[in-house]
Protein backbone atom coordinates (compact mmCIF):
# COMPACT_ATOMS: atom_id res chain seq x y z
CA UNK A 1 0.00 0.00 0.00
CA UNK A 2 1.51 3.53 -1.25
CA UNK A 3 2.08 5.90 2.11
CA UNK A 4 0.28 9.07 1.38
CA UNK A 5 3.54 10.60 2.31
CA UNK A 6 5.01 9.23 -1.48
CA UNK A 7 2.16 11.43 -3.22
CA UNK A 8 3.21 14.30 -4.69
CA UNK A 9 1.14 17.29 -5.98
CA UNK A 10 0.87 19.33 -8.32
CA UNK A 11 -0.47 23.06 -7.00
CA UNK A 12 -2.85 25.94 -8.44
CA UNK A 13 -3.59 29.30 -7.53
CA UNK A 14 -6.76 31.28 -8.23
CA UNK A 15 -7.98 34.76 -7.75
CA UNK A 16 -11.38 35.93 -8.19
CA UNK A 17 -13.63 38.43 -7.10
CA UNK A 18 -15.04 38.38 -3.76
CA UNK A 19 -18.34 36.87 -4.06
CA UNK A 20 -17.48 34.28 -6.75
CA UNK A 21 -15.54 32.06 -5.13
CA UNK A 22 -18.02 29.47 -4.50
CA UNK A 23 -18.52 29.36 -8.44
CA UNK A 24 -14.86 29.35 -8.78
CA UNK A 25 -14.31 26.18 -6.14
CA UNK A 26 -16.52 23.97 -8.14
CA UNK A 27 -15.47 25.11 -11.31
CA UNK A 28 -12.01 23.20 -10.68
CA UNK A 29 -13.23 21.06 -8.01
CA UNK A 30 -15.08 19.29 -11.45
CA UNK A 31 -11.78 19.13 -13.30
CA UNK A 32 -10.43 17.38 -10.23
CA UNK A 33 -8.56 19.80 -8.29
CA UNK A 34 -8.99 19.33 -4.60
CA UNK A 35 -9.59 22.83 -2.32
CA UNK A 36 -6.98 23.90 0.10
CA UNK A 37 -7.04 27.12 1.53
CA UNK A 38 -8.83 30.68 0.73
CA UNK A 39 -7.27 33.67 1.61
CA UNK A 40 -9.61 37.06 1.49
CA UNK A 41 -8.29 40.90 0.35
CA UNK A 42 -10.91 43.39 -0.02
CA UNK A 43 -11.50 43.29 -3.65
CA UNK A 44 -9.74 39.88 -4.80
CA UNK A 45 -10.04 36.25 -3.10
CA UNK A 46 -7.28 33.78 -3.66
CA UNK A 47 -7.92 30.30 -3.63
CA UNK A 48 -5.54 27.42 -3.28
CA UNK A 49 -5.90 24.12 -4.81
CA UNK A 50 -3.71 21.11 -5.63
CA UNK A 51 -3.73 17.27 -7.48
CA UNK A 52 -1.82 14.27 -7.47
CA UNK A 53 1.45 14.78 -9.88
CA UNK A 54 1.34 11.91 -12.36
CA UNK A 55 4.17 9.65 -11.68
CA UNK A 56 7.49 9.97 -14.05
CA UNK A 57 8.00 7.01 -15.50
CA UNK A 58 11.99 6.81 -14.12
CA UNK A 59 13.07 3.61 -15.41
CA UNK A 60 12.61 4.07 -18.94
CA UNK A 61 14.31 7.78 -18.56
CA UNK A 62 17.17 5.88 -17.56
CA UNK A 63 17.28 3.19 -20.02
CA UNK A 64 16.49 5.80 -23.23
CA UNK A 65 19.22 7.65 -21.71
CA UNK A 66 21.32 4.61 -21.66
CA UNK A 67 20.72 3.93 -25.04
CA UNK A 68 20.89 7.90 -26.44
CA UNK A 69 25.09 7.68 -24.84
CA UNK A 70 26.11 4.59 -26.60
CA UNK A 71 24.79 6.12 -29.95
CA UNK A 72 26.96 9.26 -29.15
CA UNK A 73 29.98 7.60 -28.44
CA UNK A 74 29.28 5.06 -31.24
CA UNK A 75 29.23 8.20 -33.52
CA UNK A 76 31.99 9.89 -31.95
CA UNK A 77 34.52 7.54 -32.66
CA UNK A 78 33.25 6.81 -36.63
CA UNK A 79 33.74 10.35 -37.35
CA UNK A 80 37.46 10.60 -35.18
CA UNK A 81 38.27 6.99 -37.15
CA UNK A 82 36.77 7.89 -40.43
CA UNK A 83 38.09 11.47 -40.28
CA UNK A 84 42.04 10.29 -39.46
CA UNK A 85 41.91 7.86 -42.46
CA UNK A 86 40.48 10.40 -44.48
CA UNK A 87 43.08 13.22 -43.94
CA UNK A 88 45.85 10.23 -43.97
CA UNK A 89 44.82 9.38 -47.75
CA UNK A 90 44.46 12.94 -49.33
CA UNK A 91 48.58 13.62 -47.61
CA UNK A 92 49.53 10.27 -49.32
CA UNK A 93 47.75 11.89 -52.87
CA UNK A 94 48.98 15.40 -52.52
CA UNK A 95 52.37 15.76 -50.35
CA UNK A 96 52.89 19.23 -52.00
CA UNK A 97 50.03 20.76 -51.89
CA UNK A 98 49.71 19.83 -47.75
CA UNK A 99 53.14 20.76 -47.32
CA UNK A 100 52.21 24.14 -49.11
CA UNK A 101 51.83 27.06 -46.22
CA UNK A 102 48.52 28.79 -46.63
CA UNK A 103 48.45 32.59 -46.91
CA UNK A 104 48.01 34.67 -44.51
CA UNK A 105 44.50 35.92 -44.91
CA UNK A 106 44.09 39.90 -44.39
CA UNK A 107 41.46 41.47 -42.38
CA UNK A 108 40.26 44.35 -43.39
CA UNK A 109 37.88 46.46 -39.98
CA UNK A 110 34.93 48.48 -41.20
CA UNK A 111 36.28 52.19 -40.53
CA UNK A 112 33.82 53.54 -36.75
CA UNK A 113 30.92 55.31 -37.49
CA UNK A 114 29.17 57.69 -34.55
CA UNK A 115 27.02 55.98 -32.79
CA UNK A 116 23.43 57.04 -32.57
CA UNK A 117 20.98 56.44 -30.24
CA UNK A 118 18.82 53.08 -30.90
CA UNK A 119 15.55 53.77 -32.05
CA UNK A 120 12.72 52.62 -28.57
CA UNK A 121 11.44 49.58 -29.31
CA UNK A 122 7.40 49.35 -29.87
CA UNK A 123 5.88 46.79 -26.99
CA UNK A 124 4.66 43.32 -28.38
CA UNK A 125 0.66 43.23 -28.18
CA UNK A 126 -0.61 39.86 -28.04
CA UNK A 127 -3.86 38.95 -29.62
CA UNK A 128 -6.13 36.92 -27.44
CA UNK A 129 -9.31 36.42 -25.95
CA UNK A 130 -11.00 37.06 -22.62
CA UNK A 131 -11.23 33.65 -21.96
CA UNK A 132 -7.25 33.18 -22.44
CA UNK A 133 -6.70 35.65 -20.82
CA UNK A 134 -8.16 34.70 -17.36
CA UNK A 135 -7.27 31.00 -18.15
CA UNK A 136 -3.41 32.01 -18.03
CA UNK A 137 -3.87 34.58 -15.01
CA UNK A 138 -5.24 31.55 -12.79
CA UNK A 139 -2.55 28.95 -14.31
CA UNK A 140 -0.10 28.13 -12.53
CA UNK A 141 3.05 31.20 -12.50
CA UNK A 142 0.63 32.70 -14.60
CA UNK A 143 0.85 30.93 -17.73
CA UNK A 144 4.11 33.13 -18.00
CA UNK A 145 2.35 36.51 -18.43
CA UNK A 146 5.19 38.95 -17.34
CA UNK A 147 4.64 42.38 -15.83
CA UNK A 148 4.61 45.19 -18.81
CA UNK A 149 3.31 42.10 -21.30
CA UNK A 150 0.32 43.68 -23.55
CA UNK A 151 -2.54 42.29 -24.78
CA UNK A 152 -5.33 43.50 -27.38
CA UNK A 153 -8.93 41.67 -27.20
CA UNK A 154 -12.53 42.45 -27.56
CA UNK A 155 -15.31 41.45 -25.27
CA UNK A 156 -18.40 42.81 -23.46
CA UNK A 157 -18.61 44.74 -19.91
CA UNK A 158 -21.22 43.51 -17.17
CA UNK A 159 -21.80 43.68 -13.36
CA UNK A 160 -21.60 47.13 -13.38
CA UNK A 161 -23.00 47.32 -9.93
CA UNK A 162 -19.80 46.10 -8.86
CA UNK A 163 -17.56 48.86 -10.35
CA UNK A 164 -15.55 51.12 -8.31
CA UNK A 165 -12.26 52.62 -7.14
CA UNK A 166 -10.93 49.63 -5.11
CA UNK A 167 -8.37 49.45 -1.83
CA UNK A 168 -5.56 49.87 -4.20
CA UNK A 169 -7.17 53.58 -5.56
CA UNK A 170 -7.92 52.29 -9.16
CA UNK A 171 -11.17 52.32 -10.60
CA UNK A 172 -12.31 48.63 -12.35
CA UNK A 173 -14.72 47.66 -14.60
CA UNK A 174 -15.60 43.88 -15.35
CA UNK A 175 -15.31 41.76 -18.48
CA UNK A 176 -17.44 39.06 -18.79
CA UNK A 177 -15.76 35.53 -19.04
CA UNK A 178 -17.14 31.79 -19.48
CA UNK A 179 -20.51 33.05 -20.71
CA UNK A 180 -20.72 34.77 -17.41
CA UNK A 181 -19.81 32.38 -15.13
CA UNK A 182 -16.38 34.51 -14.66
CA UNK A 183 -14.68 37.78 -14.85
CA UNK A 184 -11.98 39.66 -15.70
CA UNK A 185 -11.50 42.81 -14.14
CA UNK A 186 -9.42 45.43 -15.55
CA UNK A 187 -7.98 49.04 -14.07
CA UNK A 188 -9.35 52.08 -16.39
CA UNK A 189 -9.75 55.43 -16.09
CA UNK A 190 -13.20 56.09 -14.62
CA UNK A 191 -13.84 59.28 -16.30
CA UNK A 192 -13.26 57.79 -19.83
CA UNK A 193 -15.87 55.08 -18.58
CA UNK A 194 -18.90 57.69 -18.45
CA UNK A 195 -21.62 55.66 -20.21
CA UNK A 196 -20.69 51.85 -19.97
CA UNK A 197 -23.35 49.38 -18.88
CA UNK A 198 -23.85 46.00 -19.16
CA UNK A 199 -23.35 44.58 -22.56
CA UNK A 200 -21.11 47.44 -23.49
CA UNK A 201 -18.48 45.78 -26.09
CA UNK A 202 -15.22 47.33 -25.83
CA UNK A 203 -11.78 46.72 -27.97
CA UNK A 204 -9.34 47.01 -25.15
CA UNK A 205 -5.21 46.89 -24.96
CA UNK A 206 -4.67 45.97 -21.72
CA UNK A 207 -1.24 45.81 -19.68
CA UNK A 208 -0.28 43.24 -16.79
CA UNK A 209 0.76 45.67 -13.92
CA UNK A 210 1.85 45.27 -10.30
CA UNK A 211 -0.63 46.85 -7.61
CA UNK A 212 -0.23 47.83 -4.10
CA UNK A 213 -3.15 47.16 -1.70
CA UNK A 214 -2.14 47.32 2.34
CA UNK A 215 1.22 48.34 1.59
CA UNK A 216 1.38 44.35 -0.54
CA UNK A 217 1.92 44.88 -3.72
CA UNK A 218 1.46 41.91 -6.02
CA UNK A 219 1.38 41.33 -9.79
CA UNK A 220 -1.41 39.67 -11.94
CA UNK A 221 -3.47 43.09 -12.46
CA UNK A 222 -4.36 44.53 -15.72
CA UNK A 223 -4.66 48.15 -16.80
CA UNK A 224 -6.13 49.25 -19.86
CA UNK A 225 -3.51 51.51 -21.83
CA UNK A 226 -6.54 51.98 -24.66
CA UNK A 227 -10.18 51.37 -24.91
CA UNK A 228 -12.45 52.05 -27.58
CA UNK A 229 -16.33 51.17 -27.71
CA UNK A 230 -17.84 48.92 -30.63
Amino acid sequence: MTSTTDVKYENKSVKTIRGMEARTRAKYEKEGWEFVSQSQGKVRSELKFRRSAPKIPWKWIGIGGGVIAILILALVLFATLGGKNEADELAAAYPSQTAAASPTPTIFEPAPTESSEPAPIAPVVTEITVDELLDKLNSTDMGGIKVGDQFHLTGELFMSDLWMTGASGDYFVMLKAQAGAQDLSVFVDESGATGWQDGTQVDMVVEMVEATINGETTDGWLRARSVTTI
